[in-house]
């Protein structure tokens, strides 16, 4: 974790709390400052939201000082500091943030710069945000100079784009991973036998390859892949088509078998990465003896069906990452975030020891044990992290970021290209 409105912390000597320093000179939109009597007012609420269950973990929130805030927890949990990634900003009709850009007053498409931004005044003064009914449409008026940026493009947009002349392409692995649940309720995914199978059948580098054109990351699991608990050996499922053919094989004399292979339907959203991936997902499970029916439905109708627990198994893209916080929001079957009860009665139990694990060393024993408990009784099929990109035209000078990271995260540093040569002819 870093800190970003906070200057830093300080860790009690019981793990049980957290002293926070506060940045000097932070404002709000709005003006007001961001003092640690402020902040003690809003964050009960912006954790509460946030957090969900895990707030009745949260003992206390006061300020201390004129710039520190005590945070006091009922245990103590790397888990619980890590809780706190949750965005600050004042309730209203339009939120107001801290960020280096400010929403337009009655405007629902343009920004401008905060004067006032604790890290200094962006370059950019001024953002408009147009929307196209597809990508493709977008590029075409980029290409005609009319656009400086594209939002997250996908990976059946960008082989098109890196070759352009005028315009820098910029990857980034996405938060996000393409996963199918798998309902335990259902007759044909009830055994854990057959769900590790399934898992054992999938060749996770060929979707990233094939799927989506090399533009992903392959999953081993729900925590996010450069998570600083996990241990170097990580557990993980192997592709063994072999062993996943003579397992699943043994259980074509069930009902939910047809035609001497096993038989079920994968709900899909009907775009055309979600289509590819089911393709070779269908592909791959084919050849261990399974066949997977493909049934195209909205994301609405995705989660009425999952909700109610109609459905044998649903491609989604779930966010995982930066922290454990995330999937715990996601599988523990107790959260609001858990909109259809995915994950079992092992993985809450698996989570709910990271939760409370109290030290550091035994937070990485229980990261461990996470992943084991995925493996040992799987509640889905992790494909791979979606890698997408934005699209920035060079009249803009972009400063590098981080391998892997969103170039987003250093708008406020962009400057137009003139400038910059401005600037180093001067130099």
């Amino acid at each position: 974790m870093q800190p970003w409105l906070a200057e830093g912390w300080t860790a009690g000597s019981n793990g049980r709390s957290l002293t926070v320093k506060l940045r000097p000179n932070v404002k709000f939109h709005d003006g007001s400052p961001i003092d640690a009597k402020a902040l003690a007012g809003l964050l009960p609420d912006v954790l509460r939201t946030f957090m969900g269950p895990v707030f009745s973990d949260v003992e206390h929130v006061r300020a201390s000082g004129s710039d520190t805030v005590d945070i006091g927890f009922r245990g103590a949990s790397p888990f619980l500091l890590e809780s706190l990634e949750a965005l600050v900003q004042k309730p209203g009709r339009v939120a107001v943030g801290t960020g280096p850009f400010v929403v337009t007053p009655d405007s629902t498409t343009e920004m401008r710069a905060n004067p006032d931004y604790y890290l200094g005044r962006p370059e950019i003064e001024t953002i408009h945000v147009e929307t196209y009914p597809s990508v493709r449409t977008a590029w075409a008026e980029m290409l005609r100079g009319r656009l400086d940026l594209l939002w997250e493009v996908g990976a059946d947009a960008l082989d098109s784009m890196e070759n352009s002349s005028t315009v820098s392409v910029f990857t980034f692995t996405r938060r996000f991973q393409f996963v199918i649940v798998l309902n335990r309720e259902a007759r044909v995914m009830r055994s854990p036998e057959i769900r590790r199978a399934l898992n054992q059948g999938i060749d996770r580098s060929a979707v990233v390859r094939n799927a989506l054109n090399g533009y992903g990351v392959a999953s081993s699991g729900p925590v996010w892949p450069r998570y600083w608990a996990l241990p170097p050996d990580l557990p993980k499922f192997e592709f063994d088509p072999k062993a996943a053919a003579e397992t699943l094989g043994r259980a074509t004399h069930t009902a939910a078998a047809r035609a001497g292979s096993l038989h079920f339907t994968c709900l899909v959203p009907p775009d055309t990465v979600n289509e590819r991936i089911a393709i070779e997902v269908k592909r791959q499970l084919a050849s261990v003896g399974v066949d997977m029916a493909v049934e195209e439905v909205s994301q609405d109708q995705i989660v009425q069906r999952t909700t109610k627990k109609q459905y044998e198994a649903a491609l989604i893209e779930f966010i995982s990452g930066p922290t454990l916080f995330r999937p715990y929001l996601v599988w523990h079957s107790k959260t609001p975030l858990n909109w259809a009860g995915f994950g079992n009665a092992t993985v809450d139990a698996a989570l709910d020891r990271v939760r409370e694990a109290p030290s550091e060393d035994k937070y990485r024993r229980a990261v461990a044990g996470l992943q084991q408990a995925f493996l040992d009784d799987p509640p889905a099929i992790f494909l791979a992290w979606s890698v997408r990109a934005r699209a920035v035209s060079n009249r803009f000078v972009v400063p590098p970021a981080e391998p892997g990271r969103d170039v987003w995260s250093t708008l406020r540093l962009w400057k137009p290209a003139s400038t910059a040569k401005q600037q180093a002819s001067r130099n």
